[in-house]
């Protein structure tokens, strides 16, 4: 018992000491409440962290570590931060995802004898994603893999399903999970006595939010930001910028909705998820940092919106790994594109169609539309090597075949193999084509064709 008082006079007397005043307005240690501390990241570089925060709660026996940080060198300073304010043991690390500015310093407070806690899918996709996202930079940015080259990928520990308490002494800490938002696995993490929430990736202030994750859900993210607002907090850590009030909630969700609503606008009118990423601005979001992520999200509405908009009258076995590209227009005349892609491959599927009142086409209509396509992109060449017969569903369609580049000067490198064939159905013109970028591979271009021209082989029509 005399440690336990020791630690919690210990706790008062520093904190006092260490950060007596709140700041909410600062960055670096910020004390948010009688319990809670942030540590608010100073800006969006990698050697800040990315922009993202973390922070803890002190109890009189235990502390509880919000998300830690991007780096080694970055985590012992949140590890510093904490031994200002207190000597009570850290025991508990809460990933609240598994992005790596949130995570990569886990081993560190592992290190210091704390257990890791995050939801099942926080802990796979960090054990599934981690050698991807290195791959990433030690390839495309050698500089900051300088820094990440020795992480130590420490998982969590142990998992948690809806709602968990925990008591770090006279403090309770509740950990929830209000669904897929920005992640498969977002987790809240509140002080509900102190009305103080760590939000997570399911709150930023005055930073784009990511919604590209493949495990995001926009409709489930705003219900999760609607859960927010019923919780009446007082003050929130978002993942990004600064500590805040509730009102920032709202301005997340305006966020989703409007940029929402402008791409459904641009699928509609058949803009191109390029020209569209390009485009498209959120009205209230100037200054707004990590403005790179914007087309990302854009990329992200596409993927999630397209089918939804354009409602195809057809279907394909289209393997999981692919997701919608690109899409526009509607039921009568439109496209879509799916696409697979990986470090050194990509594959691509599109189908476009428009009414018609001609009953069968020739493999002459399939040079037609390579003509008529070429003439009017102007940033690829495609050279026709042949023609043959493919499977479309049920019946054989005539079909082009060659191989493309993109041209010198259209800034693009790249280039590979493509089919296209064309076809009538119940008074529609489809053209399906299908094409593999792979470095030059000439064997996994073969390979990569004929399981595309399979995927082509299950078209089906809503009245087949």
């Amino acid at each position: 018992m005399r440690v336990v008082v020791y630690c919690a006079v210990l706790c008062v007397f520093l904190s006092g000491a260490g950060c007596s005043q709140p700041d909410i307005d600062g960055t670096g240690l910020v004390k948010v409440s009688g319990h809670v501390y942030a540590f608010i990241a100073p800006g969006p570089s990698a050697w800040e962290g990315l922009g993202a925060n973390s922070g803890f709660v002190v109890g009189s026996e235990a502390v509880l570590v919000v998300d830690s940080r991007y780096t080694p060198h970055l985590a012992n300073e949140l590890l510093e931060a904490v031994r200002s304010v207190t000597d009570c043991p850290v025991r508990y690390l809460v990933n609240t995802h598994y992005h790596p500015d949130h995570t990569w310093g886990n081993a560190v407070f592992r290190d210091a004898g704390a257990r890791i806690i995050a939801r099942v899918e926080t802990a796979r996709d960090l054990e599934e994603n981690t050698p991807v996202y290195l791959e990433y930079y030690r390839n495309r940015r050698p500089e900051v893999y300088a820094e990440l080259k020795d992480i130590d990928l420490a998982l969590p520990d142990s998992t948690f399903e809806n709602r968990l308490s925990i008591d770090l002494g006279r403090v309770e800490v509740v950990l929830e999970f209000l669904g897929p938002g920005h992640t498969a696995g977002d987790c809240v993490v509140s002080v509900p006595a102190e009305r103080v929430a760590f939000t997570g990736g399911l709150v930023v202030n005055g930073y784009h939010p990511n919604l590209g994750d493949g495990g995001a859900d926009l409709e489930c993210w705003l219900e999760a930001l609607g859960r927010l607002e019923e919780m009446r907090l007082r003050r929130l850590v978002p993942a990004q910028g600064k500590v805040c009030g509730a009102s920032v909630i709202g301005e997340n969700s305006r966020y989703i909705e409007t940029l929402r609503e402008l791409c459904i606008e641009r699928i509609r009118g058949s803009v191109s998820v390029g020209d569209a990423a390009f485009d498209v601005k959120v009205p209230g979001t100037e200054g707004y940092l990590q403005e790179n992520l914007l087309p990302f999200n854009v990329q992200a509405i596409f993927r999630s919106e397209v089918l939804r908009v354009v409602q195809p009258g057809f279907t394909m076995n289209m393997p999981i790994e692919f997701t919608v590209a690109d899409g526009g227009g509607g039921a009568k005349n439109g496209r879509i594109r799916w696409s697979r892609e990986s470090f050194k491959t990509v594959l691509e599927v599109e189908v476009n169609w428009q009414p018609t009142v001609r009953s069968e086409v020739i493999v002459q209509d399939v040079h037609d539309r390579v003509a008529r396509f070429l003439a009017a992109d102007g940033i690829h060449d495609m050279q026709i090597m042949g023609s043959r017969r493919i499977l479309v569903g049920d019946e054989e369609a005539p079909a082009s075949y060659g191989r493309w580049a993109y041209k010198r000067d259209s800034g693009y490198m790249g280039g590979g193999v493509w089919t296209w064939a064309v076809i009538v159905r119940n008074g529609k013109l489809y053209t399906i084509k299908f094409s593999a970028n792979t470095g030059n591979d000439r064997a996994a271009e073969e390979r990569s064709m004929k399981m595309l021209e399979s995927i082509v082989s299950t078209f089906r029509t809503d009245r087949d």
